[in-house]
């Protein structure tokens, strides 16, 4: 049997421009995304970044530290801005409002299955998806029976107006 992985072992790893993270100690590594996940990931963040109010930050490659075993690397994070001045290892899941994870296509189940299963038993309120290859964008919220219900699935034309976790909207054509 192997030693599950840890939080203190992963930042012991080389920075070699791979993505890093642990699900249930177990080492998941991801080559920097193509052009056209960063692409969406920076205009779904502008499009959040223009309508959050300044305590609140939303951040790309920020980890989730769920536990020494659990860590994760959402594509952005919606964050209260006191979360980034302090020094651990990524920000706590009670800390975190909004998780977003733009789908990649060689591994799909990663944010559709595995992730979703988590952040949901980490009890991060609210997880968005965003599938390039349909042009989706998918709202899930936290139930009260600790799994994700999808509030909205949109596509280009479709514009989400919430309230959660500030007053803003959105339309998939903005970031595809």
């Amino acid at each position: 049997m192997t030693t599950p992985y840890s939080v203190d072992a992963l930042f012991d790893m080389p920075d070699d421009g791979n993505r890093r993270e642990i699900f249930n100690g177990s080492l998941l590594v991801t080559p920097p995304p193509p052009l056209p996940h960063a692409v969406a990931t920076a205009n779904l963040r502008d499009r959040l970044y223009d309508q959050a109010p300044r305590h609140l930050r939303v951040v790309e490659g920020v980890g989730v530290y769920a536990n020494e075993h659990n860590y994760f690397i959402p594509d952005l994070v919606v964050l209260p801005q006191e979360v980034l001045k302090g020094n651990a290892p990524g920000a706590r899941p009670y800390e975190t409002l909004l998780v977003v994870e733009v789908v990649s296509p060689s591994n799909a189940s990663n944010d559709l299955v595995i992730k979703r299963d988590y952040y949901a038993r980490f009890k991060i309120p609210e997880y968005w998806i965003a599938d390039r290859r349909d042009q989706s964008l998918t709202i899930l919220h936290l139930g009260n029976d600790d799994r994700y219900a999808d509030r909205a699935v949109l596509h280009p034309g479709d514009v989400w107006r919430s309230n959660f976790p500030f007053p803003l909207r959105i339309d998939p054509a903005e970031i595809f």
